[in-house]
């Protein structure tokens, strides 16, 4: 689901789903809550928390479209969030990963970016990388 190019990871599709699911929920509760409730103090505290639920599944659900990694044209594109960085596959020095995070390195052993570990595809894209001569610790 949402690939970006041949090698690339990918959102998982059921977390994905749940994620949509409970913002339509929350949003539609909410709006339920806000013009049937009535205005008493407990309606409009559940509105306000289900109002916050769905903030934080739109938040999550924005950083799980925008996680992302890919290798295209000898490129790996590594985005999350606002945050986009291509480097050269050559340019790669080495990867560590720690806590299901790969932290990739220039040649000067100076921060390129980082990939989710978790997410579906990097398998692929860790292949590309040793087959290019990538250094992993």
């Amino acid at each position: 689901m949402l690939r970006h190019g041949s090698i690339s990871t990918e959102v998982e599709s059921k977390p994905f789903y749940f994620t949509l699911a409970a913002l339509i929920c929350c949003l539609a509760a909410a709006v339920l809550i806000f013009c049937l409730g009535g205005g008493g103090a407990l309606a409009i505290a559940a509105g306000v928390m289900l109002s916050v639920v769905a903030l934080a599944a739109a938040a999550t659900l924005f950083a799980m479209v925008t996680d992302y990694a890919c290798i295209d044209n000898g490129m790996l594109t590594m985005r999350y969030l606002f945050r986009r960085k291509q480097v050269p596959l050559t340019e790669i020095g080495k990867i560590t990963c720690k806590d299901n995070v790969y932290s990739v390195f220039g040649k000067k052993d100076e921060l390129l970016g980082t990939i989710n570990g978790l997410l579906s595809g990097i398998d692929e894209i860790l292949y590309e990388l040793d087959k290019n001569g990538v250094r992993f610790e």
